[in-house]
């Protein structure tokens, strides 16, 4: 039997843990509320056991380097997903939106429902480009670059107006933030995104296949590729006819769908 092509395996590996991921966060988040400070607990423990591994594996260039700092951003993420979803670590207002806000009133009233998870990224973040800096293996920080900058593009174009907002996966205490949304087939910043993370996925999978790329370095360019076109396709999701929650019925154990709320 022939081997396998050299970028099978992180693509596949990068696709799985992404799937996988995503339901495991999501089915925790659809227990009984009492459980979800255990499952805060849990992820603490799983967050503070990755920024330890980044620690040890940050100057690890060999073959698994790439899997290490993948795994690693992928778990810390976890944790500000986990406290977003359980409300735990959220923002400073947990209200639907005030019919009749808008423009500046509006986005200052999302940021504060979103204002100590936002807070809590920028922190993970300063906290792994500190453990990167000038180290060897980054593949952790980018990794993480990938993953924050897709969902930062993310809630803006939900911000701004979307078809689908993914509200059948929120789980009933977060009901309120599809208030803030806006339902349209369509907004303006929505063509430059997804122009951006196509060109981003096409540019990583070309530096991948260069001769130039050290096995490393295409393996990692590998895994990043697959993100963004995983982020292409989340970015999708926002203005196609499909419910992207299809991938994880598996997950949903007892869902309460957040209703959305039309704005004008």
């Amino acid at each position: 039997m022939d081997a396998l092509p050299t970028w099978m395996l992180p693509v596949l590996f990068t696709i799985f843990v992404w799937w996988a991921g995503t339901g495991v966060v999501y089915f925790l988040n659809q227990l009984h509320p009492e459980t979800h400070g255990w499952s805060m607990m849990g992820a603490s423990a799983v967050l503070g056991g990755a920024l330890l591994t980044l620690l040890i594996t940050v100057n690890d260039v060999g073959a698994g380097g790439p899997y290490h700092g993948f795994l690693c951003a992928i778990l810390i993420w976890a944790w500000a997903e986990m406290g977003f979803l359980t409300g735990q670590v959220m923002g400073v207002d947990n209200a639907p939106l005030a019919d009749g806000t808008h423009g500046w009133a509006r986005f200052t009233a999302a940021v504060r429902a979103i204002l100590h998870h936002e807070v809590a990224l920028l922190v993970l973040t300063a906290t792994i480009f500190l453990i990167s800096w000038h180290a060897p293996n980054q593949m952790a920080l980018w990794t993480w670059g990938v993953l924050y900058s897709a969902r930062l593009s993310t809630k803006i174009n939900l911000f701004m107006g979307a078809r689908n907002f993914g509200d059948a996966m929120l789980p009933g205490h977060l009901a309120h933030l599809p208030s803030y949304f806006r339902r349209r087939r369509m907004n303006a910043f929505f063509p430059i995104s997804l122009a951006f993370w196509a060109s981003f996925t096409w540019w990583l999978f070309d530096r991948a296949s260069s001769s130039a790329a050290s096995a490393f370095e295409a393996t990692a360019l590998c895994m990043l590729g697959t993100l963004a076109a995983l982020s292409v396709l989340e970015h999708l999701f926002l203005v196609l006819p499909i419910r992207s929650e299809a991938l994880w019925t598996w997950s949903r154990r007892a869902p309460t769908p957040a209703k959305g709320m039309e704005s004008p």
